[in-house]
C-alpha cells in the first residue's frame, strides 16, 4: 500500500487535531471538579453572608481555607494519576507553575483591594469575584471555548446582579454566580 505526500500530511493534521482535542477534554476533565469547589465556597459563603450578616467574615475566612485545601488536594492526586500514567501532555513542573499563578492572583487581588478601598461588603465581593471569570475567559481563549463561556456567564451574572440587585445582592451571587461555577464544573466533567 503507498500513501501519497498528501495522504500522509492529512493523516498527520488529523491526528494533530485529535491530540489537541484530547488535550482540551483532559483540562475540562482536571479543571471541572475545581470549579466545583468554588461554586460551593461562593454559595455558601453568599448565602451566609446574605441571611447571617454577623458571621461572613469567618465564614469567608474558612471557606477560602477549604477551598484552597480542596483545590491543593485536587491539584495533587490529579498530578499523581498523570505521573501513574504514561505519557503525560502536561510539561513538567505544570503545578509549580499553576501554584505561583494562584500565589500571583492572589497578590493581585490584595493590591487591588488596597489601592482601590471598596466602601462596601457588596463592592469588594463583587470587586474579587469578577476577577475569576474573565481569568477563565481568558483561560478559554487558550484551552477551550467551555471555559470562556462558563467566564462569560458567571462575568454576565455578577454584573447584571451587582447593578440591578441591590438589596440580594449576596443570595444573587450565591445562586447565579456560585451556580454557575458548579453547572460549568459540571458541564466540563461530561465533556
Amino acid at each position: 500500500m503507498n500513501v501519497t505526500r498528501d495522504e500522509a500530511a492529512k493523516a498527520l493534521a488529523d491526528i494533530d487535531k485529535a491530540t489537541d482535542k484530547v488535550i482540551e477534554l483532559k483540562g475540562y476533565h482536571h479543571g471541572a471538579p475545581h470549579f466545583i469547589v468554588w461554586g460551593f465556597v461562593w454559595l455558601i459563603a453568599n448565602t451566609t453572608t446574605q441571611f447571617y450578616q454577623q458571621y461572613a467574615g469567618t465564614v469567608w475566612v474558612g471557606l477560602l481555607a477549604v477551598g484552597m485545601v480542596a483545590s491543593t488536594v485536587i491539584g495533587i492526586m490529579q498530578g499523581r494519576s498523570i505521573k501513574a500514567g504514561a505519557a503525560s501532555s502536561a510539561p513538567a513542573g505544570m503545578s509549580t507553575r499553576m501554584g505561583m499563578t494562584s500565589g500571583v492572583v492572589f497578590a493581585f487581588i490584595f493590591c487591588l483591594m488596597l489601592i482601590s478601598q471598596p466602601e462596601t461588603n457588596r463592592e469588594t465581593n463583587a470587586m474579587i469575584s469578577i476577577i475569576f471569570p474573565f481569568l477563565y475567559m481568558c483561560g478559554g481563549i487558550w484551552a477551550g471555548w467551555r471555559l470562556f463561556a462558563i467566564g462569560f456567564v458567571t462575568a454576565a451574572a455578577i454584573l447584571f446582579g451587582f447593578f440591578y440587585v441591590k438589596e440580594w445582592f449576596e443570595l444573587w451571587m450565591a445562586v447565579f454566580a456560585g451556580g454557575s461555577l458548579i453547572a460549568g464544573g459540571i458541564w466540563l466533567r461530561s465533556a
